[in-house]
């Protein structure tokens, strides 16, 4: 199903980057690239379309904050269904992001299942509410 969605993990660290590449390639995702921070991100995005793109909000250079809001002035990207990946469960942080625009949000430690729904819920139902897991 998703074997041919292009998809960006945005992530200072790469532990946490290979925890969520595995949660891809487990539910069919084949094309996936990393990045360590926005900056990097940006500039992947600007060479290769994906069709996804989860971040982590926290990273040096350019944070998730700042990689959404760039992207949401750059017409080539703005569309990019965006996941912001955090271990900070704190709802004023949660609703800033979503007054940004960040509909998406997964809080860490998520498990297979909450995974799975959220990348469900962003990839094949894109009209959908916010929805924080």
């Amino acid at each position: 199903m998703f074997a041919n969605c292009s998809v960006l993990i945005v992530d200072d660290d790469s532990f946490a980057r290979g925890i969520i590449r595995h949660h891809l390639v487990r539910i069919g995702f084949k094309n996936i690239i990393e990045a360590s921070d926005g900056e990097q991100a940006i500039n992947t995005m600007r060479s290769a379309r994906m069709q996804l793109v989860i971040a982590d909000r926290y990273m040096p250079v350019l944070n998730g904050l700042e990689l959404f809001c760039g992207m949401q002035t750059d017409p080539a990207l703005k569309g990019t269904p965006f996941v912001m990946i955090t271990m900070e469960d704190n709802r004023a942080k949660i609703e800033d992001a979503a007054k940004l625009g960040i509909r998406h949000y997964l809080v860490k430690p998520f498990n297979a299942e909450m995974f799975d729904a959220k990348i469900h819920e962003v990839l094949l139902q894109p009209d959908t509410e916010t929805l924080i897991e």
